[in-house]
């Protein structure tokens, strides 16, 4: 097992633009990382670098103490699971998983013991004498990852590994993989566009955006503290609700002012920064869906106040079993809400929410960090 480091890597097809720009991260043993963004941000260029399938334009890739720009993909000593599964259909389960070592000249009563360990961990000991044409999909999933356990490599590669299976399958799978970070105690690289996949699997979370690192944390803070909006509003199902507003003061208290008619009393601290640097101008507002509560829920967290309050037209509700979401419609366009699906709440009808403001976010208009990480770094560096 190995440390791995990327240094002010870069990456470009044309020229012109860039796949992949001054991309720093360094990666150490046993973590479980996931690269996440939207279609052509660069994750899957980033992983195939790694790989070796793609060369590095400029920086350095190191494993363990070695530079790798220049080594062979076979001599990096990783494993790559690829979307499409990559299993050779003329063979068994077991000559698909024994194949590595066969190469490596492993003997017979070798292999035959990493098999069956192997398939055991996978639980597809039943299956290692079919066919991959007569598996199904999960099924060629845990063998292609089998097949990557057996080289016991310094690092596996995941590039989108769940997205051809279905929801119930996707979610079984997570716990699997989840389940063999922690058996095998492996770095794994995981890449995928799907933000809950990054939420529940990860240990640490690379939000990617047009080639560049937006943030690199972990899931909680990714959550709770994102630098900057689109990292807000990527992360989070439904997205964050976002709100252009003015920042004025009233009796000492700094309000958010939008809409016309919503008047939200800024708590916490927000309030200090706002009051600080920005009173009288324009910032954009951001609350997540599960931080807006109706009344019931409002007074169960002592939030049922007018100077929470917000009011608007239930456009749409969807079901979703304990929870229910709510589509509501504003003066200058829409916004979500996650409430309980007991609420009595229904679409057509006036809906009286209440914001939770200590979970509240506010970004610059301008720069679209977030006013509160951007005020912290700064303090942060001036006691440095």
């Amino acid at each position: 097992m190995s440390d791995l480091a990327l240094k002010h890597v870069c990456k470009t097809f044309d020229h012109e633009h860039y796949a992949v720009k001054d991309f720093t991260l360094d990666i150490p043993d046993q973590e479980f990382v996931i690269f996440v963004g939207p279609s052509g941000c660069g994750k899957s260029t980033t992983l195939r670098m790694i790989a070796g399938l793609e060369e590095i334009g400029s920086g350095e890739l190191w494993i363990g103490d070695e530079l790798c720009n220049y080594v062979e993909p076979k001599d990096r000593d990783l494993s790559m699971v690829f979307q499409n599964y990559a299993l050779y259909p003329n063979m068994t389960v077991y000559e698909n998983l024994a194949f590595s070592l066969k190469v490596r000249k492993v003997s017979k009563e070798e292999i035959d013991r990493k098999v069956h360990e192997t398939a055991k961990l996978l639980d597809i000991e039943h299956l290692l004498d079919r066919r991959p044409k007569a598996l199904s999909g999960g099924q060629k999933q845990r063998v292609a990852i089998g097949s990557a356990i057996m080289r016991k490599p310094k690092a596996f590669l995941m590039d989108e590994p769940l997205s051809n299976l279905d929801a119930k399958l996707r979610a079984q799978m997570r716990v699997e993989l989840s389940r063999l970070h922690k058996e095998l105690k492996t770095t794994m690289i995981y890449v995928t566009h799907d933000q809950t996949e990054a939420m529940t699997l990860g240990t640490r979370i690379v939000v990617m955006k047009e080639g560049l690192i937006q943030q690199a944390d972990t899931p909680e803070r990714i959550y709770s503290y994102p630098v900057n909006r689109f990292v807000a509003g990527f992360i989070g199902s439904p997205a964050m609700n976002f709100f252009a507003g003015m920042v004025s003061e009233e009796n000492g208290s700094i309000y958010i002012d939008f809409d016309q008619h919503f008047h939200l009393r800024v708590t916490g601290e927000n309030e200090k920064v706002l009051k600080e640097n920005y009173r009288g101008k324009m910032v954009t507002f951001g609350i997540r869906p599960e931080d807006l509560y109706e009344e019931k829920a409002a007074k169960e967290r002592k939030i049922c106040k007018e100077e929470y309050k917000m009011e608007a037209l239930v456009e749409v509700r969807e079901m979703l079993g304990a929870e229910a979401i709510l589509h509501l419609k504003r003066a200058s366009g829409s916004f979500a809400a996650r409430i309980s699906s007991e609420a009595p709440l229904k679409a057509k009808e006036m809906a009286i929410l209440y914001a939770d403001m200590e979970k509240a976010h506010f970004f610059d208009c301008f720069t679209e960090e977030n006013i509160l990480c951007k005020q912290n770094q700064e303090q942060k560096r001036n006691e440095e």
